[in-house]
């Protein structure tokens, strides 16, 4: 009898690992139906990724430009050049103002005439040439390589404003 009874208890667990296992996939085709998982469009999607680019050149004097994603009719979101906002003076001085606002390594303080008239004496082309190639402890833009050179003068010519 224990033979019939261990039999059919088989029965029952196999019958029920089955009936899981088929729902469970009836399931998963109902969630995933309306995606496309062709050969193909795997194969196009994996070739897209390897050969976007992993970054962009610019030039000194361009105008930066960010890929920002943009969802189009489809809802695929691609990325889309966007031309950068130009940055005030005041904003450009806060990246400045972490060592000039506190005079870090004896850098000028905006508004201090005593500790800009040496630097100005060189002249303001010798202050731009620092400025933008670096001096001392200060590196080339301040650490700001995503400021042009015309952005750098201008925040130049802004602390002298603060001494003249």
């Amino acid at each position: 009898m224990s033979g019939q009874r261990f039999i059919k208890t088989l029965k029952v667990v196999f019958g029920v690992m089955v009936g899981s296992t088929i729902g469970i996939l009836a399931l998963a085709n109902v969630l995933i139906s309306d995606a496309d998982y062709s050969h193909e469009t795997v194969i196009k999607e994996n070739i897209e990724d390897r050969i976007r680019p992993v970054g962009n050149v610019h030039l000194s004097g361009e105008s930066i430009v960010a890929e920002t994603p943009v969802a189009d009719e489809a809802g695929n979101n691609e990325p889309v050049l966007v031309a950068a906002a130009e940055k005030s003076v005041e904003e450009i001085y806060q990246a400045c103002a972490v060592c000039h606002g506190a005079g870090v390594l004896n850098a000028p303080k905006l508004g201090d005439k005593a500790g800009w008239e040496p630097r100005l004496a060189k002249g303001v082309d010798q202050l731009y040439a620092n400025a933008i190639n670096g001096m001392g402890a200060m590196p080339p833009k301040g650490g700001r390589l995503d400021f042009s050179d015309e952005d750098i003068k201008r925040t130049v010519d802004y602390m002298l404003d603060s001494v003249r």
